[in-house]
Order: structure tokens, then C-alpha cells, then sequence
């Protein structure tokens, strides 16, 4: 957190023009040491208050400077030979999510598995694809196997991306050549970011698919920080040193004052959040969430915002099948209209491509209450929400089974936000999935479900 301290300023010392004082893109900090120093030099200058407070500040150097001067006599190794280390070693880099795992061996190879062991079954399933595999070659020149030898590291223009809020260069490696995709029918890929963090390991930041059956994948090193070319390109925040100077305060009064009626103020905010946080806990406590995996695997929740007036219309289109709703944030959107279907699509230059995760079938949904009856719904004016069955998706690649989805609509109460809805798409098995629609204009409709949560001529 930076300061703003509005001050009367004297210069009575000339800096050198490596010192920009008009140069607002630069970040800076002021810290209040206390007693003066007997210190001159071309970047000290005298600040007075409209108090009479005199200070003695020293301006840090220019930071610009000083980076393209590391980067000019840089003569260290290249970013290949830096993470020659990391692409040689024996051991792989993993992320665990809910499902999907990923296995990543800096240079050779990454997978996605999943394993599942039934009481039956003496060793675990796997359930695995290749996104992508390392180019190698031996020392003659021949291709080898994928998973042997050293890897080639080619030399790329270096990149930059922004990654909350800041500016990091990255040294990137594609894997192609990975298991075939059925969407495109062609091989899976993968672009590696490379980007410098101190306490980087290998592993990897962040996973997405960018694209059908194509990758992009953020991997923290510490190796790449030694190179000047790969420092965040955001400028640091810069250290403006100042003592108090004979018969003035280690800091200005007004600074001093302002600091205590900020502390006083955060604390009251912290108090009330305490507070409201309790009271939410509490009733969470009392009203617990249907069993929902932390992590949704395949879209995050999406909300939306109905108006007034329009609550009992949507309502009537919505349960009629009229009005779809639509959620998701990236490749993959979804969409779910009611007693029709639940599915997933993406629209790019070759037009839509659609994937249906169940459709609507009273009889399958039915047999399959039977056999699961703790998804019935509850006795009414006690239950929050429903669960309905859509069957008949499209076949899964992977299972060899046609997918099917779960549909969960509850009534949440929300006093700020009446007309809110939010739904959201999760993937706890493989092409088995989770859709939830919660909303508070759902609370007229739960209770008049009957006990097979299905709703019939009922007009809102």
C-alpha cells in the first residue's frame, strides 16, 4: 500500500537527470527513518511540510537505467542452458484436481490421467491422454522415441504475457504430436510458458485449453530469474529514504494523524466482516450445500441478473423450455434449457461446435430415482432444491458411454440480489457431469415439485 502525503517541497540541492521528479509511471515509497544524516550527492533534496518539517530525502536510482545496463553486459548463459537443469531431470512436476490429474516431464511429455479402483479390481484403472510430447532427437540426428534423450531446445524470440496485473516474459516450448483428439480428428498440443519465480520448482501455475484439443500451460522456475531479460517488466517499487532533520518529527504530524484514523477505520471494517462472516457460517451450518466438489473442473459459476418484472415471465418461458440459460467463461460455454436438454458449444470462424451432455427423458429419470432414491426430493416445506436426470448425451470418447448430467435447481435466498440467477458446470467423472441453477425465484417453484421432482402445470 503506497502513501500520499501533500507537502510543500523545497529543493535546495540540483540531482543528476538519471532523476525524472515529474516521471508519475515510476512507483515510490517513502520511508521515515527518523534522525538526519550528514549525506550530499546529486540525488539528495530537502523537503519542507506546511508545517515547517524539514526532511533530508535520498532518491533512489534511475530503475530503468540500471536494467538496461544488466541487460547490455549480460553475458551469463541463455535461457536454454538455464533450464537445461529442469528439461534433463528424472523427476515430472504434477497437478492434482478433482479429477484430471497432469503429469509433466519438463521436456518429454505431458498427461492427463485419471485413476479409479473398483472393490473388484486389483490395480487402479487409468484413464489417460497425451496433450503433447517434447521434440528429441539423437546425436546423429535421427528421431527417437518421445520419452528418451536429451530434448532440443530451440531459440525463440522471448515473449511476455500479463499475469495478475503484471507484465512477465517467458521463455516458451511447444509439445506437439499428442493423443488424437475425436473434435478435430487430429493430435493433441501444448504451448509451455516458462516465466521466472523465485521459489519456482517446475510446477505447473496454471492449465487451460485454449482451443479444442489445444493447450497453454504456465510453469514456475527459478532458474530463468539469473537473466535480466525475463524480471517482470512492471517497474518495482522504488525506496525514497528520508530523515528528519534537527527539530522536526521522525514523520510529519499530518502523516502521523492520517495513519491512526486509517488504522481505527480498518479495524472497524474488520470487525463487521468478522461479524457477517459468522452469521454466514452459521447458517450454512444450518442449511448445508448439496456435495459439490470444491473445484469445478470445467466451468467456473456464471451469475446474471433478472429484472423485477420480468421474473414471473422468464420463469414461465424457462420452465416451458423457451428461455435458455447460458453460463461459462472459457473455450467451452453451456447452456441448459429445461425438459429439453444440457449442453456444451463453442463458437469460433468454422462456426459452432456442440457437444450434448444429456437430454430430457421423464422415464429414464424415473428408473433412475429408483435406483438412487436419496435423490429424491425432500418432504415439502423442507426441501431446498431438486435433482432431475438428463440422459442420452453424446458419446464419450474416453468411456465409450453416452454422457449424462445431473441437473440441481435450488432456491437460494439472497435479500440484495431477488432476481439473481447463477448456474455452473462441473465434471466430478468423466463425461458424467453436475449442472446447478440457483436462484431465488426458483423458491416459488421447488415446493410445488411433486416426489419426483417433477413439475407439471404449475403457473407461476
Amino acid at each position: 500500500m503506497l502513501y500520499v502525503l501533500v507537502i510543500t517541497i523545497s529543493i535546495i540541492l540540483e540531482f543528476t537527470t538519471s532523476i525524472n521528479p515529474f516521471m508519475d509511471s515510476e512507483l515510490h515509497a517513502i520511508d521515515w527513518v527518523g534522525t538526519s544524516i550528514d549525506s550530499v550527492g546529486d540525488n539528495v533534496l530537502l523537503m519542507k511540510t506546511i508545517y515547517n518539517e524539514e526532511y533530508k530525502c535520498i532518491l533512489p536510482d534511475d530503475p530503468t537505467v540500471k536494467n538496461e545496463d544488466a541487460k547490455q553486459s549480460y553475458n551469463g548463459p541463455t535461457p536454454e542452458e538455464l533450464l537445461s537443469d529442469l528439461f534433463t531431470q528424472s523427476s515430472c512436476s504434477y497437478r492434482i484436481e478433482s479429477y484430471w490429474n497432469y503429469e509433466l516431464c519438463h521436456g518429454k511429455h505431458l498427461r492427463q490421467y485419471h485413476e479409479s479402483k473398483e472393490l473388484s479390481q486389483k490395480k487402479p484403472k487409468i484413464q489417460e491422454f497425451y496433450l503433447g510430447f517434447g521434440e528429441q532427437k539423437t546425436k546423429d540426428g535421427t528421431k527417437t522415441s518421445k520419452t528418451e534423450e536429451k530434448p532440443i531446445i530451440k531459440e525463440t524470440k522471448i515473449k511476455s504475457r500479463k499475469i495478475d496485473g503484471i507484465t512477465l516474459p517467458y521463455f516458451e516450448f511447444n509439445m506437439t504430436d499428442g493423443t488424437l483428439c475425436d473434435l478435430i480428428n487430429e493430435p493433441r498440443q501444448v504451448r509451455l510458458q516458462y516465466i521466472c519465480q523465485p521459489d519456482g520448482r517446475g510446477e505447473i501455475y496454471e492449465l487451460k485449453e485454449t482451443s479444442s484439443c489445444e493447450y497453454e500451460v504456465i510453469v514456475l522456475t527459478s532458474l530463468l530469474c539469473s537473466h535480466p531479460e525475463f524480471k517482470p517488466k512492471n517497474p518495482p517499487v522504488n525506496k525514497i529514504t528520508c530523515h528528519a532533520m534537527e527539530g522536526s518529527p521522525a514523520k510529519p504530524k499530518e502523516l502521523t494523524k492520517w495513519n491512526k484514523e486509517k488504522s481505527e477505520f480498518n479495524a472497524k471494517v474488520e470487525f463487521i466482516k468478522h461479524v457477517s462472516t459468522k452469521d454466514l457460517d452459521e447458517e450454512e451450518e444450518e442449511e448445508p450445500e448439496p456435495n459439490i466438489p470444491d473445484k469445478p473442473t470445467v466451468n467456473q459459476r456464471v451469475d446474471t441478473t433478472l429484472g423485477e418484472t420480468t421474473d414471473k415471465q422468464v420463469l414461465r418461458e424457462f420452465l416451458s423450455g423457451d428461455y435458455c440459460l447460458q453460463g461459462g467463461s472459457g473455450w467451452w460455454m453451456h447452456e441448459f434449457c429445461f425438459g429439453r436438454y444440457a449442453r456444451q458449444f463453442h463458437d469460433d470462424k468454422d462456426g459452432r461446435t456442440v457437444i450434448f451432455l444429456g437430454r430430457w427423458n421423464e422415464e429414464k429419470h424415473l428408473k433412475w430415482l429408483k435406483l438412487n432414491p436419496s435423490k429424491a426430493p425432500k418432504a415439502v416445506g423442507s426441501r431446498r432444491s431438486l435433482t432431475l436426470l438428463y440422459t442420452e448425451g453424446d458419446v464419450c470418447d474416453i468411456t465409450g458411454r453416452k454422457r449424462h448430467v445431473e441437473v440441481r435447481l435450488k432456491c437460494i435466498q439472497n435479500v440484495n440480489q431477488p432476481h439473481a440467477v447463477s448456474i455452473y458446470l462441473i465434471e466430478p467423472k468423466t463425461c458424467e457431469y453436475i449442472l446447478g441453477v440457483e436462484s431465488p425465484i426458483l423458491c416459488s417453484v421447488i415446493d410445488k415439485a411433486d416426489k419426483n421432482g417433477l413439475i407439471k402445470d404449475f403457473v407461476p
